[in-house]
């Protein structure tokens, strides 16, 4: 029995197949089950899915059942064709649209997968960047302490030259004060000695 007749009832004559063209028993019913499930194991057909294998022998399976039908019925038969034809278009555009999905799914894939490239070619720039930027920002930070560190010790420097200047300056005028009054008390006693004898200098006048 070729791959063709497994799923028809029927007889072997010699090397030609021939239907059987009497209304179908329980019996045969039964026995054209147990083939169809047999066929289906022996040849692998997946259980879920698209798959050629397991189409083409529901395909068969559908085309023995009508053919039965119309030994009863002709016009039932027909009417079951047709139902099988709407079920044939009905699958075969399932498949493009499988066939087609599968295709846009794979170039969304891999453009995708493009463009995680992209993203992490540009994440490896940004990061590199990011680390030059905080290698910049720690040499100035060191820069920016040294400096403050100067300028802390040169405010320290021109407090301690600040105090000894104004020392310095209370000394002198202290000195000073001290000179001009000494100077004043042996010009007055000049000027009280009997030697003198011009008249008193007021100094307060003068010095105004």
């Amino acid at each position: 029995m070729s791959r063709n007749t497994q799923l028809i009832l029927g007889r072997q004559d010699d090397d030609i197949f021939i239907p059987s063209t009497i209304p179908s028993t329980n019996d045969d019913v039964n026995q054209l089950e147990e083939r169809f499930t047999k066929l289906l194991y022996n040849e692998n057909a997946l259980e879920t899915g698209l798959c050629p294998t397991r189409r083409r022998i529901y395909d068969d399976l559908f085309s023995e059942l009508i053919r039965i039908t119309k030994v009863h019925c002709l016009e039932r038969g027909v009417l079951l064709e047709r139902v099988k034809n709407e079920h044939t278009q009905w699958m075969n555009t399932y498949e493009e649209l499988y066939s087609s999905s599968m295709g846009y799914g794979m170039r969304q894939y891999l453009y995708r997968m493009e463009e995680e490239k992209k993203l992490e070619s540009n994440i490896n720039v940004l990061e590199n960047e990011c680390q030059k930027l905080r290698d910049e920002l720690e040499k100035e930070s060191v820069k920016f302490q040294d400096l403050s560190e100067q300028v802390n010790q040169k405010r320290l420097n021109e407090t301690k030259e600040q105090r000894v200047l104004r020392s310095n300056a209370r000394f002198l005028k202290s000195t000073k004060a001290k000179t001009r009054l000494n100077l004043e008390n042996t010009l007055n006693q000049l000027l009280a000695s009997p030697i003198f004898l011009g008249e008193p200098i007021d100094y307060q006048k003068k010095t105004t």
